[in-house]
Protein backbone atom coordinates (compact mmCIF):
# COMPACT_ATOMS: atom_id res chain seq x y z
CA UNK A 1 0.00 0.00 0.00
CA UNK A 2 3.06 2.81 0.84
CA UNK A 3 4.37 1.91 -2.60
CA UNK A 4 1.18 2.97 -4.48
CA UNK A 5 1.11 5.67 -2.13
CA UNK A 6 4.89 7.06 -2.75
CA UNK A 7 3.47 6.25 -6.87
CA UNK A 8 0.86 8.43 -6.66
CA UNK A 9 2.20 11.26 -4.90
CA UNK A 10 5.39 10.96 -7.66
CA UNK A 11 2.28 11.10 -10.43
CA UNK A 12 1.25 14.20 -8.89
CA UNK A 13 4.67 16.13 -8.83
CA UNK A 14 5.32 15.21 -12.07
CA UNK A 15 2.16 16.50 -13.36
CA UNK A 16 2.33 19.89 -11.33
CA UNK A 17 6.05 20.61 -12.58
CA UNK A 18 4.71 19.62 -16.33
CA UNK A 19 1.56 21.71 -15.58
CA UNK A 20 3.98 24.75 -14.55
CA UNK A 21 6.14 24.61 -17.60
CA UNK A 22 3.26 24.50 -19.62
CA UNK A 23 2.07 27.63 -18.32
CA UNK A 24 5.46 29.04 -18.16
CA UNK A 25 5.87 28.88 -21.94
CA UNK A 26 2.61 29.93 -22.39
CA UNK A 27 3.45 33.41 -20.82
CA UNK A 28 6.46 33.46 -22.71
CA UNK A 29 4.85 32.90 -26.21
CA UNK A 30 2.17 35.22 -25.47
CA UNK A 31 4.73 38.18 -24.30
CA UNK A 32 6.71 37.23 -27.06
CA UNK A 33 3.58 37.19 -30.03
CA UNK A 34 3.08 41.02 -28.21
CA UNK A 35 7.11 42.46 -28.77
CA UNK A 36 7.96 40.50 -32.44
CA UNK A 37 4.07 40.90 -34.02
CA UNK A 38 3.13 37.20 -34.02
CA UNK A 39 0.16 36.39 -34.56
CA UNK A 40 0.68 32.75 -35.37
CA UNK A 41 2.43 32.34 -31.46
CA UNK A 42 -0.63 34.29 -30.00
CA UNK A 43 -2.76 31.50 -31.85
CA UNK A 44 -0.87 28.90 -30.38
CA UNK A 45 -1.61 29.94 -26.52
CA UNK A 46 -4.87 29.75 -27.10
CA UNK A 47 -4.47 26.40 -28.87
CA UNK A 48 -3.12 24.92 -25.55
CA UNK A 49 -4.97 26.76 -22.97
CA UNK A 50 -6.99 23.38 -23.37
CA UNK A 51 -4.16 21.20 -22.23
CA UNK A 52 -3.58 23.33 -19.14
CA UNK A 53 -7.66 23.73 -17.99
CA UNK A 54 -6.95 19.82 -18.40
CA UNK A 55 -4.11 18.88 -16.07
CA UNK A 56 -5.67 21.56 -13.93
CA UNK A 57 -9.02 19.01 -13.47
CA UNK A 58 -6.67 16.26 -13.51
CA UNK A 59 -4.37 17.59 -11.04
CA UNK A 60 -7.81 18.53 -8.82
CA UNK A 61 -8.97 14.50 -9.13
CA UNK A 62 -5.71 13.24 -8.33
CA UNK A 63 -5.54 15.26 -5.05
CA UNK A 64 -9.19 14.27 -3.95
CA UNK A 65 -8.60 10.40 -4.70
CA UNK A 66 -5.09 10.70 -2.51
CA UNK A 67 -7.42 12.64 0.56
CA UNK A 68 -10.14 9.93 0.45
CA UNK A 69 -8.47 6.96 -0.14
CA UNK A 70 -4.54 7.43 2.34
CA UNK A 71 -4.79 8.51 5.75
CA UNK A 72 -2.09 11.05 4.89
CA UNK A 73 0.48 12.58 7.86
CA UNK A 74 0.90 16.33 8.81
CA UNK A 75 3.79 16.74 6.37
CA UNK A 76 1.94 14.86 3.20
CA UNK A 77 -1.38 16.53 4.14
CA UNK A 78 0.24 19.87 3.82
CA UNK A 79 1.98 18.92 0.65
CA UNK A 80 -1.08 17.64 -1.38
CA UNK A 81 -2.53 21.01 -0.07
CA UNK A 82 -0.08 22.89 -1.11
CA UNK A 83 -0.72 21.56 -4.77
CA UNK A 84 -4.06 22.00 -4.74
CA UNK A 85 -3.33 25.70 -4.61
CA UNK A 86 -0.59 26.03 -6.26
CA UNK A 87 -2.86 23.73 -9.41
CA UNK A 88 -5.17 26.93 -8.86
CA UNK A 89 -2.70 29.55 -9.30
CA UNK A 90 -1.16 27.58 -12.51
CA UNK A 91 -4.35 27.92 -13.64
CA UNK A 92 -5.26 31.45 -13.48
CA UNK A 93 -1.37 32.13 -14.74
CA UNK A 94 -2.54 30.09 -18.41
CA UNK A 95 -5.56 32.22 -18.42
CA UNK A 96 -3.63 35.23 -18.22
CA UNK A 97 -1.18 34.49 -20.90
CA UNK A 98 -4.55 33.61 -23.16
CA UNK A 99 -5.69 37.48 -21.82
CA UNK A 100 -2.42 38.61 -23.13
CA UNK A 101 -2.43 36.38 -26.45
CA UNK A 102 -5.53 38.22 -27.23
CA UNK A 103 -4.25 41.27 -26.67
CA UNK A 104 -1.69 40.72 -29.08
CA UNK A 105 -4.03 39.60 -31.37
CA UNK A 106 -6.08 42.87 -30.86
CA UNK A 107 -2.72 45.11 -31.15
CA UNK A 108 -1.62 43.09 -34.04
CA UNK A 109 -4.49 44.65 -36.04
CA UNK A 110 -3.54 48.00 -36.35
CA UNK A 111 -0.05 49.33 -37.27
CA UNK A 112 2.72 50.05 -34.45
CA UNK A 113 3.11 53.39 -34.25
CA UNK A 114 6.43 53.55 -32.17
CA UNK A 115 8.92 50.96 -31.18
CA UNK A 116 8.40 49.11 -27.80
CA UNK A 117 11.18 50.83 -25.55
CA UNK A 118 9.66 49.74 -22.06
CA UNK A 119 7.85 46.02 -22.67
CA UNK A 120 11.06 44.17 -23.51
CA UNK A 121 12.44 45.43 -19.81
Amino acid sequence: MERHFEKDMNILKERLLWMGSLAERSVHQAVHAVLESDDALANRVLEEEDAINELQLEIDDRVVQLLALHQLMATDLRFVLAISRINNDLERIGDQAVNIAQGALRILRHPRVKPYVDLPR
